[in-house]
């Protein structure tokens, strides 16, 4: 009987056995060897069903689907505003990947050829026939040069109070033709043959070169942390002085240096008469002699549609109207006054004077030999004092230090602060008072000084 039911077992799990390998369907060759085809793009994805119980099927066909995209050549024509950059491979290679992520979103009529999945994975194969594509990106690229030509028309429309519109359009226009920056798109213009995306960006760099930024200012004076007093002007006017209105309206400036960092009202527009004012709020740079430069701001011109890098590149590569401020930055002057003690006794060397003269050197201070010649008194007193032992043959020190701080112009004291009863610990209690100096220098560093810096450079 047991033989008999050992024997029923076997046959039992046989016959399952095979019913299942039947069902399951056999794994096709495309799993193992990927799909080549000169008449299709193809794409097979694949996604782990363990690492992704629950969407594996959505994860295999964004594979597939990027896998598909992956065979679409990116070619530049020789006509093309790109061609002049093939060489660089940085902007070549964000090109591609422009024309690949539009590809991505925009691709359709793709078909799914097979899908097949085990209990570990899932895989799918779709295919896209080249000449649906090509076809269709014709359709498309036609419909966005209409738009793109409907935009110049409205732009060469404006006048020239309308300057900033007329540039929006045409940066409108170049936008609808983004996907296409590297094709070859002819059309026809005033009686002539062109390539549309170099007219368009040809044009609006010759209306930036009629443009003039100048400043009645040539040189600004200050110091480093320190705002400057008085806001300046900038004004933007077309060079052609024979034009009604000369003046440049609502133009947005930015204003920055070179090799440098400055806080303030840094972006701003022309008003009506097409004048901007700026302000420096702080100058951060310590070099002597820096040049500040004014500029037209393209970022902010570009703010009309959603642009790819690539785009943004060429229009950021345009000659922008400029004009320039000699900025003369010297030093804030600080004059110490220190007195530090240990014992009640005084020091070869001040801990706390080297501390905070490295870091106020460090931020674009001198410090200078006189009160007369300085913008800021900086005063300094501490001692310490023995303890006793506190175990074994272990002493005990304590410090305490006060600083404060004094504009000289308006003689008024403008920060105040100290340290108390900083411990100190050594064998012996001179010792126990420089090591209660060592510690009480971390604590100047971290509590006392960031304020200290702050009303420096703040008032």
């Amino acid at each position: 009987m047991k033989r008999f039911a050992y024997i029923f077992f076997i046959a039992s799990t046989l016959l399952v056995a095979c019913k299942s390998n039947k069902g399951m369907k056999a794994k096709p060759d495309w799993v193992y060897n990927r799909p080549t085809n000169e008449l299709y793009y193809v794409g097979v994805g694949i996604a782990s069903k363990i690492n992704n119980p629950f969407d594996y099927q959505q994860i295999a066909k964004k594979n597939a689907l990027n896998d598909l995209v992956s065979e679409i050549k990116v070619t530049v024509s020789a006509n093309s505003v790109l061609s002049q950059f093939q060489d660089n491979k940085q902007f070549k290679q964000q090109f591609e990947s422009d024309v690949k992520i539009t590809a991505l979103n925009t691709i359709e009529e793709f078909n799914v050829v097979d899908s097949w999945e085990d209990k570990e994975y899932f895989w799918i194969y779709y295919r896209l026939s080249k000449e649906e594509f090509k076809d269709i990106r014709r359709r498309k690229m036609m419909a966005a040069v209409e738009k793109a030509e409907n935009f110049f028309e409205q732009s060469a429309s404006l006048t020239r109070e309308q300057f900033l519109q007329s540039i929006r359009l045409r940066i409108k226009a170049l936008a609808a033709l983004q996907p296409y920056l590297g094709e070859d798109i002819q059309t026809t213009r005033n009686g002539k043959h062109v390539f549309l995306v170099n007219e368009l960006l040809n044009s609006i760099q010759d209306d930036l070169y009629e443009v003039r930024l100048n400043s009645a200012i040539t040189m600004l004076n200050g110091k480093v942390g320190k705002p400057i007093a008085e806001p300046f002007d900038v004004k933007a006017f077309f060079r052609d002085s024979s034009v009604s209105k000369p003046s440049v309206p609502y133009l947005p400036l930015y204003a920055y240096i070179d090799q440098g960092k400055i806080e303030g009202s840094l972006q701003t527009e022309t008003d009506q008469a097409g004048i901007a004012s700026f302000a420096i709020a702080k100058i951060l740079d310590k070099s002597p002699v820096q040049t500040l430069r004014i500029a037209v701001d393209m970022n902010r011109m570009m703010r009309v549609d959603s642009l790819n890098s690539t785009l943004q590149t060429l229009l950021l590569s345009l000659d922008v109207p400029s004009t320039n401020i000699r900025m003369n930055v010297s030093p804030i002057k600080v004059f110490m006054v220190s007195s530090e003690q240990n014992l009640s006794k005084g020091m070869s060397s001040g801990y706390f004077e080297s501390v905070v003269k490295k870091l106020l050197v460090a931020d674009g201070c001198v410090f200078v030999s006189t009160a007369d010649a300085a913008d800021y008194v900086l005063r300094l007193q501490s001692n310490t004092k023995a303890l006793g032992v506190i175990w074994g043959k272990m002493r005990t020190a304590s410090l305490d230090m006060n600083l404060s701080l004094t504009e000289c112009k308006r003689n008024i004291e403008i920060y105040k602060n100290g340290l108390h009863e900083i411990k100190g610990f050594q064998t012996t209690d001179e010792n126990a008072g420089i090591d209660a100096y060592i510690t009480a220098c971390d604590h100047l560093k971290l509590r006392i000084y960031p304020t200290l810096n702050k009303e420096l450079m703040s008032n």
